[in-house]
This record gives C-alpha cells, structure tokens and sequence, in this order.
C-alpha cells in the first residue's frame, strides 16, 4: 500500500515556521525555473539540458543519501518497473516538453496552465485508480478546463473553434498534463522506499534516459554554449528547481502533511507572472486574470469535493 507517514499532532512553533518558509520559497524555484528555461530555451539544446540536469543532481544528492540509497538497493529492483516508468514519466517526459513548449510560449502562460494540474490530478486518478470523483470535483475540472481555453483563446473562449493553436501552449499543457500522471504515480510508491531513495533513481534514469538525446543533438551540431549566461542557467536549475525544491518540498510534507504543502503550487502562477514581468518584458493581459481566476475557483471546488476513497499499491 502507499506510504502513510505519521505526524506529529502539534508541530512546534518553530518547525510551523521552517515549513511555512519552504512552501513559499518551493514555488518561487518553480516560478523561477520557468523564467530561466524561457531565457535558455532557444540557447542550449533540449535534450542536452535535461540530461545534464539530472546527471549533476543525481550526483550532489548522493553525496548526502547514498548510504539510504544503498540499503534500499533490493527494493528498487524489487519494484524495478515501477521505478523505471515513474522516471520516464516525470524527470523525463515532463522537462523536455516544458523546454519544448517555452521555446515559443510565455512564462505567463506557462504558469496559468500550472494551475491546472490540481484539476487534472482526479481525474487520471479516477481512470487510473478507479478513485470516485465528486460532483463538486467535476464541476471544478470544468471550470478549470475553461479558464485553460481562456488562455489559448486569448480571452475568447467562445472562438475557440476559430484559433489556430500556439504550439507552445499546447506542449506546454501537455507537459502539465505529463506532470498531472507522475502525481498518481508518486502516490503508488512502496511504503517501505524513502522518498528520496525513489528521488536518486528517478534522477539517474532521467540523465541515462536522455544520454542517447543529449548525443545526437551534439552530433548534429547542437551543444550546450559554455558562456556566462548558459552556466548559470543551468546552475540555477540544478541547484533550486532540482534539488532544494524537492528536498524543501517533502520536508515540508513530514511537518504539515501532503494535503496542506500541496496547496503550494497555487503559488507558482503569480510568483511566475511577477518573475515573467521583472526579467522578461512580459506584460500582465486582462485575460490572464480572468483565466487565473477561473483556474482557481475550479481548483478550489476540486480540493473542497471530497477525499480519494482508497490507495493502491503498484503490482
């Protein structure tokens, strides 16, 4: 069955507060990240990028949990399958369409579709888990639905049948769509695996899967640029979106609970916007709020339709 942790019934003063800071400081690396990869993304190579990221994050990470790796060896190739698609799905699947879509799309939009993710979750959840779904839930995916086809439409859903679709916004969709998946799936991991034991392999898998990318985009000509800009892009990458992220993240899970730190992501949209703003030029539309809004109501009645009716553990 999944992981069920245990919490403390009152979290100090303290611990209150270091979690607070890591769930605001968590969105803001995901804003960020994707203000960096929109700067980056016609400069270093798709695939290159991804595979690099995740060579470099795997290795800083084991540096401080090799030791909980190594005891957990026989469990990952107990649940070798498992391991291996969660990879695919997340640290592979989801990177390389982010970088794709932010090739040709906004970090505006980028953040806006984000937003839809928590809509998204109960549904696949349903199809893949047989979870039941709330009316009041299927409404809210509705609604979040609506305000993703303001964002396309540019504020004219009813035209919808009219548009000639950006290609980035609907890579970029189906990379939160991607994202939405690698959720469910996280939620089937074994109950005797450490997060980040399951986080090492994810990483390792992410950095071989896309080795074979990475070469043949040098073999056509394509590397990554070794200026100032580049290199600290990518430092920012490695460093707060791949791993202060993730580790701030479950951190904050073992003090307040996945339900409360899960809130977090409703973040990511403003923090990205503002960021987008500042370093980019962008400019804020009418219908960027409007299709905010509707996200948000839509995500709000989601939360608030009812709790997943049981958990599954992965064969």
């Amino acid at each position: 069955m999944t992981e069920r942790t245990e919490f403390p019934a009152a979290p100090s003063t303290r611990d209150l507060g270091i979690a607070t800071a890591m769930l605001i400081l968590t969105p803001l690396f995901w804003a960020g990240h994707s203000v960096v990869g929109r700067l980056v993304a016609n400069e270093i190579p798709t695939f290159s990028l991804v595979s690099i990221r995740w060579f470099i994050a795997f290795f800083i990470l084991m540096i401080f949990i090799w030791p909980r790796v190594w005891a957990e060896r026989c469990l990952l190739v107990k649940h070798w399958r498992y391991v291996l698609l969660t990879a695919i799905v997340g640290p592979v699947l989801f990177p390389c369409l982010l970088y794709a879509g932010l090739k040709t799309t906004t970090v505006a939009n980028t953040s806006i579709i984000q937003t839809f993710v928590p809509g998204l979750v109960p549904f696949i959840a349903w199809i893949l888990l047989r979870e039941r779904v709330a009316i009041q839930q299927i409404i809210g995916i509705l609604i979040s639905a609506l305000g993703v086809s303001v964002i396309i439409t540019q504020g004219n859903p009813l035209a919808i049948a009219d548009v000639t679709f950006v290609p980035g916004d609907l890579i970029i969709l189906g990379a939160f769509t991607t994202w939405s998946l690698y959720t469910v799936m996280i939620r089937l991991k074994p109950s005797t695996m450490h997060a980040n034991t399951l986080l090492a392999s994810s990483m390792a898998i992410g950095g071989l899967a896309t080795l074979p990318l990475w070469i043949w985009e040098a073999s056509n000509g394509h590397y990554i640029p070794m200026n100032e800009d580049a290199l600290w892009s990518m430092a920012y990458i490695i460093i707060f979106p791949s791993l202060l992220a993730y580790y701030f993240y479950n951190h904050a899970i073992s003090i307040v609970g996945a339900t409360k730190a899960g809130l977090a992501s409703h973040l990511v949209p403003p923090l990205g916007i503002l960021l987008a703003v500042i370093f980019l030029g962008e400019v804020l539309q009418s219908f960027h709020a409007v299709s905010f809004a509707a996200i948000l109501v839509g995500v709000v009645l989601v939360i608030r339709g009812g709790r997943a009716s049981k958990k599954l553990k992965p064969g």
